[in-house]
This record gives C-alpha cells, sequence and structure tokens, in this order.
C-alpha cells in the first residue's frame, strides 16, 4: 500500500456509488440540456477524464493572458481578454458538467472520476481567483486573501460535507453553477465598459480608531469580494446543517449519541480555518509577504487546501477516518520560524529572506500535492485495471 490508502481499504472502490442532489433551477432547465447536447463532442473512445482536464485547459489559457498582460492584477489588459476570460471560465463549467454525462454515455463511471474531477475544480479555485483578481484590479493584497479564501473556504466545506453525508448538494444558489454565471456576467461586464467599472469609489472607512492613519477607500470591487464572503455564511451553515440532518437520521433512536457525531464531525472544519489563522499571522506580521511575494504565498495556499480537499475526497472513497492531520498546512508556521529566526537572529538581508521562504514554501506544497495526485492515480487504476486519461475496457 502507498502513503496515502489505508491497509485492504482499495477494495471499498467496489462499494463507490456517486450520489449527487442538485437544487439549481438554471442547472435543470437550461444548463443540462446544453451539457447533454455539447457531449456530443466527444468521440466515445476519449476518456471522461481526458474532458476534464481539457476543461482545466481553458483556466491556463486564461491564466497566460493574465501572466502576460496583468501579472500583478493591477493593470487593465485590452478589453478582448475579459470577454476572453468569460469565454474560458464557461467553457470550463461546460467541460466540468459534461465529464459525468461523457461517463455515462461511455460507461466509465467510477471513483476514479470523482476523485479527478474533484481535484482538478481544487486546482481551479486558486488558479481562477487568480483570473478573478486581474479583472477586478484586486492586485496582491489582504483583498485577493479574502477572495481565495471565499473561495477555498466554500470547496473546502463542500467536500467536508460530501465526506459525512456522501452526497454532493448542490443548492439553488451554487457556486459551480449560479456563482460561475454571475462571475461571467461580470468578465462581459468588464469588456463592455472597461476595468474602470470596478475602481468606482463608494466611500471611505476612517479606521483611526484601530491605528491605521489613512481611511480606506471602498470601491465597487471591494463590495463584490465582500458580497463573496458574505455567502460563505450561508454556504457554512447549510453544510453543517446538512451532516446534522444526516447523522440525526442514522442516530433517530438516539439524540445524544446523533450529537456527539455531529460534534465530532465539526472537528473536521478546524484544520481549514486554523491554517487560514496562520496565515493571517504570517501576513501580519510580514506585510511584504503577499504584496511583494504574493504569487508563490498565493499557490502555497492553493496547493494545501488542494491536497487537503483531495485527501479528505479520497477518505471518502476508501471509507478511511477523516484526515485531521495536513502536512502542507504546517508551512506558514514553518515559514514564519524561518523567516524570524533568518532576519532577527542571524541578520540576513529581510527581502531575501522573505523571498526565498515563500518560493520554499510554494515548490514544497507544489511537490507533495503532485507527489500525491501521481502516488493515487497509480495505486487506483492499478487496482480497478484502467487507465487514467485512456478508455482501457471499452464498454461492450
Amino acid at each position: 500500500m502507498g502513503l496515502f490508502i489505508d491497509g485492504n481499504k482499495l477494495e471499498n472502490l467496489k462499494l463507490y456509488k456517486y450520489s449527487a442532489e442538485d437544487h439549481s433551477i438554471i442547472s435543470k432547465f437550461i444548463l443540462k440540456k446544453w451539457w447533454n447536447s455539447f457531449v456530443e463532442i466527444f468521440p466515445l473512445s476519449m476518456a471522461p477524464n481526458a474532458v476534464t482536464l481539457l476543461g482545466l485547459g481553458f483556466i491556463l489559457l486564461n491564466l497566460l493572458c493574465v501572466f502576460y498582460y496583468d501579472p500583478f492584477l493591477d493593470e487593465a489588459s485590452p478589453r478582448w481578454c475579459y470577454f476572453f476570460y468569460a469565454f474560458g471560465l464557461f467553457m470550463y463549467q461546460t467541460f466540468d458538467g459534461c465529464d459525468g454525462c461523457h461517463a455515462r454515455r461511455t460507461g466509465q463511471s467510477g471513483p476514479l472520476g470523482e476523485l479527478f474531477d474533484h481535484s482538478v475544480d481544487a486546482i481551479n479555485t486558486t488558479l481562477g481567483t487568480i483570473v478573478f483578481g486581474s479583472v477586478f484590479n484586486l492586485g496582491y493584497g489582504w483583498l485577493f486573501l479574502i477572495a481565495q479564501f471565499a473561495s477555498v473556504c466554500n470547496f473546502y466545506t463542500s467536500t467536508w460535507e460530501e465526506y459525512h453525508t456522501h452526497t454532493l448538494y448542490l443548492s439553488e444558489f451554487s457556486g459551480p453553477v449560479e456563482g460561475i454565471l454571475m462571475i461571467c456576467g461580470c468578465f462581459i461586464l468588464t469588456g463592455i465598459f472597461g476595468r474602470e467599472l470596478w475602481s468606482i469609489k463608494l466611500f471611505e472607512l476612517d479606521l483611526s480608531s484601530i491605528g491605521y492613519s489613512d481611511n480606506y477607500v471602498i470601491d465597487t470591487s471591494s463590495i463584490i469580494v465582500v458580497l463573496g464572503l458574505g455567502s460563505l455564511y450561508f454556504n457554512i451553515s447549510s453544510a453543517m446543517a446538512n451532516v446534522n440532518k444526516k447523522y440525526a437520521s442514522e442516530h433517530a433512536g438516539d439524540s445524544s449519541k446523533a450529537k456527539t457525531v455531529t460534534l465530532e464531525a465539526y472537528k473536521g472544519l478546524i484544520p481549514f480555518f486554523g491554517y487560514y489563522a496562520t496565515i493571517v499571522l504570517f501576513v501580519v506580521l510580514y506585510p511584504e509577504i503577499i504584496s511583494q511575494f504574493g504569487f508563490p504565498l498565493v499557490i502555497s495556499i492553493g496547493c494545501s487546501i488542494a491536497f487537503s480537499v483531495g485527501r479528505i475526497i479520497l477518505a471518502h472513497l476508501m471509507l478511511q477516518s477523516f484526515p485531521m492531520v495536513q502536512y502542507p498546512m504546517f508551512m506558514p508556521l514553518v515559514q514564519l520560524f524561518l523567516a524570524k529566526v533568518l532576519i532577527s537572529v542571524y541578520g540576513y538581508d529581510y527581502y531575501k529572506v522573505l523571498g526565498a521562504v515563500s518560493w520554499l514554501g510554494c515548490g514544497i506544497t507544489l511537490g507533495i500535492h503532485a507527489f500525491f495526485i501521481t502516488e493515487i492515480i497509480s495505486e487506483i487504476t492499478s487496482y480497478l485495471d484502467i487507465y487514467a486519461l485512456t478508455i482501457k475496457h471499452k464498454r461492450a
């Protein structure tokens, strides 16, 4: 057995059964019809996971445009870029919706597909936020960190919920459906009216009472990010309610047992919020870590969350215990310790040390996540006698 799959848990793959509840009206009456039509362009010889991976390709193309025209997320790009971003994000959603349809067409539905789909979505939560930051002129700063937090928190909470309920819930208004369509609409509006649309000054906040000498300007982009952050309350409370409902149903005759199990399940949210507390501490003590070295920090966060979510999905598929300890989540504390020692004790150059620890964290977390993905794909494909990106056994 490998590092991430316990004992003989691979046998539990045979018990896999996909379960989802989609309450989205747009998905039911519009998008599912679109996906069922669009999926016909894919040949039956094409593996569903290849469809998923191609969808990520649209986000990578968007990202290349951002790196070329707006690498620091604080400059306007040509107007066509914003239309291109909207198209790329919509096509990502389309391919993400079609991979399941194509799996059923080809008879290739299985646990690897769910793991692959969630892993790609986990990567996109960060890469898509970089594109979002460019469009809304966020730059690398606190506002961008809040935007990324909102994105990855939604995904982590949804995955935590699926682990405990064994069902993927999509509410009447969900990020993968309505959220993406709204962002596409904002991208199109930016292409029409220019990025100045998100820099309109609304009012100023006097923060002198908490030690800030300058007023903080609230513009339209700030409102968009805050609204996204506010939606977290409803998503988290909905996920917690579904988990509570699941265990209340399982232990209907023993309310005390149901409460104990539910509270134990809620502890699965602690690693995520604890991890972000260390990020906030790191950035507060060394503000330049986000303003000057924002990209490696953002990628490090994205890889850490993608790894953690991947392990939760793996535990869900293998019927393993919930992975409370996620080693990449200790990276901000390691970076903080190294920065403190090298700068304060040994007197090394401030910016060189911060740059070094930022890229070190980025490299380590990226390496761990890449190793995790290759390891579990290798184990699962070997056990199920399938290929990851091609079809080995065609349906008769």
